[in-house]
């Protein structure tokens, strides 16, 4: 498939692993199903990329003209392993593959001997599936692969190989420990966050009150609770709130230093703030609020409203999240602001960070940048 100049220098000078359809010359060449392509400029060799018919994006597997086969998916997986391993030091536990960044189509968590794929290609499922199962288990010490579509409107069946009866694994994350279970929300935890929430600990101190909204399964509780703070979590996922319990109790926290309300966020904040009550830190890391572009306006008014909401149950720390693709850093910061202003409280900015680095974001693909946090202090004036 011949591609435009653009999409040429792209490819070939910003590195970028996705172009768009419209790129494509000759558009009515385009095969009627999911098929790998070739893409050329001038006829010259150019790259080779999952095309999806259903899609407005095509995306990048190789830039050399190599078989995609075995050995293709090999070296990728190890080349991945190695990054992860050998340059951060991670070793039982982390986002092994991140799509594009990594291999189209494919997000592959590590749990210790658990795995769970992610797989947004039927293409891949029909025709390489088995291949690149094979790989993961000659690399590793996996003995359970989970494989889940990786988005709606994928017809990817659910499947298991290895271990059929392995589900569930504790993990480590600094001090703290969590329940994974493969079957949970997507790949079972969120590792983007690991990082961030080991930043947290360095900032709670004994007889802390925290607000944790939109807990999930208690990732920010625990590592404030292990330091001594008092938590409040909510979330509207009662099952979610019962694994978050499970982690407090594998890590031996008291149950009088903790509580999990079950209830929608905005609605809980409000009931605090007219109940009077103040937290040392509240911490807001809500869902996607916009997954497409047309989302973007309603989410802002909804992070507006989240963040106006918990700047005025801060005391002192405000951790502010974001997960939407189609909000950017600074489009996000400047909602957090605007928030503040309407509070009535001065920020200073201690960090703003992103995603773990094994959900990795390469030069010339900011799309592959989702999460924002953003740290920060609540500046009192003492009269």
């Amino acid at each position: 498939m011949e591609i435009d100049k653009r999409a040429y220098k792209s490819i070939k000078e910003k590195f970028s692993k996705i172009i768009y359809k419209k790129a494509i010359v000759n558009k009515k060449d385009l095969p009627n199903k999911e098929e790998i392509i070739t893409l050329t400029y001038k006829n010259k060799f150019v790259a080779k990329a999952l095309y999806n018919p259903k899609s407005a994006i095509i995306r990048i597997l190789t830039t050399e003209n190599e078989d995609i086969d075995y050995d293709f998916f090999y070296k990728r997986i190890k080349k991945a392993k190695i990054y992860r391993e050998d340059i951060l030091n991670y070793k039982n536990t982390y986002r092994w593959i991140y799509a594009e960044a990594d291999i189209a189509g494919i997000i592959f968590d590590k749990y210790n001997d658990i795995g769970v794929m992610q797989l947004t290609s039927k293409l891949i499922e029909r025709e390489y599936l088995k291949d690149i199962i094979d790989i993961f288990f000659n690399l590793s010490d996996l003995k359970t692969i989970y494989v889940k579509r990786g988005k709606k409107g994928e017809r990817i069946k659910h499947k298991v190989f290895g271990n059929r009866e392995k589900f569930e694994t504790i993990i480590y994350e600094g001090e703290a420990k969590f329940i994974v279970n493969a079957k949970g929300h997507k790949t079972g935890f969120f590792l983007d966050q690991r990082e961030n929430r080991l930043l947290l600990e360095r900032f709670i101190k004994e007889g802390y009150r925290v607000l944790d909204i939109c807990c999930y399964t208690g990732g920010f509780s625990v590592h404030a609770a292990l330091k001594g703070a008092y938590v409040v979590g909510v979330d509207l996922s009662k099952k979610a709130l019962e694994v978050a319990e499970e982690n407090m109790e594998i890590n031996n926290i008291p149950k009088d230093r903790y509580e999990f309300i079950e209830g929608n966020a905005f609605k809980v904040m409000e009931e605090l703030i007219e109940d009077g009550e103040k937290f040392d830190v509240v911490i807001l890391d809500p869902p996607a609020f916009a997954q497409k572009e047309e989302d973007v306006k309603r989410a802002l008014k909804g992070y507006s409203a989240l963040n106006y909401l918990g700047m005025k149950l801060a005391e002192k720390l405000f951790v502010t999240c974001s997960c939407s693709h189609h909000i950017d850093r600074e489009l996000f910061k400047k909602t957090v602001f605007s928030s503040a202003y309407r509070a009535g409280k001065e920020l200073f900015i201690i960090d703003y960070r992103g995603q773990a680095p094994d959900h990795p974001v390469t030069v010339g693909n900011k799309h592959l940048e989702y999460l924002k946090c953003l740290f920060a202090y609540i500046n009192k004036i003492f009269n």
